[in-house]
């Protein structure tokens, strides 16, 4: 037996990388595991262009995780928007963030169309509502669901951090 120090061979450092080796692929593996980390709505995003009539109605503000206090933080106020089939929309109390708080609301109105508004996956387009000759602050929203009836997701910064308002057709 070889020994490159007193009392260490090298059979015994063989020993010592495989045991790291295999400790640094199963961090690697267990690390790239942890879907909390990742976009969990992604999923439920709408990756094919829904009929224009499945859309149209009155969606509402059911959940949002932006900040801990869930619609709570809006005050009791309701959030909706009317989506028209003539691709006009008011929206009421639509809340603007600052720091994970509520800075403001809108209340507006304007035109939408239906459009991609991102992509998941291996480049699947999302599809979604872009607003039109409105106020800027409001953002873009994906459509959720793999069918009607559609729900409304607005994403708050990175996906990866899972900040969202939700919408559900009322």
């Amino acid at each position: 037996m070889q020994s490159f120090a007193p009392g260490f061979s090298f059979e015994a450092l063989n020993k010592i990388m495989r045991a790291t080796l295999l400790t640094f692929f199963l961090i690697l593996l267990v690390g790239c595991g942890h879907q909390e980390d990742w976009d969990k709505y992604a999923e439920s995003l709408t990756t094919t262009q829904p009929k224009q009539e499945d859309v149209l109605g009155t969606y509402l503000l059911t959940q949002q995780t932006i900040s801990t206090n869930g619609v709570t933080a809006i005050g009791g106020r309701s959030c909706q928007f009317n989506l028209r089939a003539d691709g006009s929309f008011a929206v009421t109390n639509y809340p603007t963030w600052t720091n994970g708080q509520v800075e403001s609301f809108i209340s507006t109105t304007g035109h939408w169309h239906c459009a991609t508004v991102g992509f998941v996956h291996s480049h699947q387009d999302v599809w979604g509502i872009r607003f039109d000759d409105t106020d800027r602050r409001i953002d873009l929203l994906s459509f959720t669901g793999k069918a009607a009836p559609y729900g409304l997701l607005m994403t708050y910064g990175d996906p990866d951090e899972n900040a969202v308002m939700i919408f559900e057709k009322k």
